[in-house]
C-alpha cells in the first residue's frame, strides 16, 4: 500500500493557499464597499448640510417679510375671482 501523506499534505497546502487568495479577495471587495459608502455618506451629508443652510436662510428672509394688504385681491376673493397661489 502506497504512502499517501504526501499528497494529502499537497493538496492541503493547495487548498489553504486558495483560501487565503479567497480571503484576501473578500477583503478587498470589502474595504472597496466601505469606501464607497463612505463617500455616499459623506455626499448625502453635505447635501443635507446645504439644504438645512438654505432652509434656514428662507426663515430668517420670511421671519422679516411684511404682508402687505391688497385691497384689490381682497375684492377680487369675494367676487369670486380666482388666485394663483405657490405650492410650499
Amino acid at each position: 500500500m502506497r504512502d499517501i501523506r504526501c499528497d494529502l499534505q499537497e493538496r492541503t497546502n493547495i487548498i489553504e493557499e486558495q483560501i487565503r487568495a479567497i480571503y484576501a479577495h473578500f477583503e478587498k471587495v470589502v474595504q472597496q464597499l466601505q469606501n464607497e459608502r463612505d463617500a455616499r455618506v459623506a455626499e448625502l451629508q453635505g447635501t443635507h448640510s446645504m439644504i438645512a443652510k438654505l432652509i434656514e436662510f428662507e426663515s430668517a428672509f420670511m421671519d422679516n417679510v411684511v404682508p402687505l394688504e391688497n385691497p384689490q385681491a381682497e375684492s377680487r376673493q369675494q367676487k369670486g375671482g380666482k388666485r394663483l397661489t405657490a405650492l410650499a
